[in-house]
């Protein structure tokens, strides 16, 4: 090979070694972008479930409500029937204040409940979390691995370019001893 085409073919080892490393760079970077941007919404929704007060939930609030509207009916039942039967104020505040025990003690357990519920989705999510940022540091790991191997093949193939290098002959003194480069 001559000294152009020697010359050439690093340029071209060079170029192909340095487009290669960018296309794969491109790839990693954007898989490492796209799992941090699902990492972000993985957290946003976990807190948001988590500092979500379980007692103030729709479908807790329409339970309570319907329990209270029952036993508020319950409570009439029993201030009639004691006017009836001759019964004292003090039996239906009774039956109002077990009334408000049963509601009290059911939002309670939505309570208990919501703070088991907030436990394992924090679980969850750390564990979703975990698995994610393991991909990511594999990808950058791999990311300069494939940066080093670009690297290595682009010098090998600069080094095959000059190996094969043709610099001419040269004298050194009138004696004729000639060196080819």
């Amino acid at each position: 090979m001559g000294l152009i085409g020697g010359i050439v073919g690093a340029g071209a080892s060079l170029l192909g070694g340095a487009l290669a490393a960018k296309k794969a760079n491109k790839g990693y970077n954007d898989a490492i972008s796209a799992m941090e941007n699902r990492m972000s919404e993985v957290k946003a929704h976990r807190d948001a479930l988590y500092y979500q007060d379980p007692t103030q939930s729709a479908e807790n609030q329409a339970a309570v409500s319907q329990a209270q509207k029952v036993l508020d009916e319950q409570t009439k039942r029993t201030a009639g029937a004691n006017v009836v039967s001759g019964g004292t104020d003090e039996s239906v505040a009774m039956q109002k204040r077990a009334a408000s025990e049963a509601v009290g003690q059911m939002m309670q357990q939505q309570a208990a409940s919501g703070a088991s519920r907030r436990d394992q989705i924090w679980g969850n999510a750390d564990s979703q979390l975990n698995a994610m940022n393991n991909y990511i540091a594999t990808a950058k790991m791999n990311k300069g691995l494939s940066q080093a191997q670009a690297i290595q093949q682009a010098a090998a193939g600069v080094a095959n370019a000059a190996q094969g290098m043709n610099f001419g002959t040269s004298k050194i003194g009138n004696k004729g001893f000639e060196i080819d480069w």
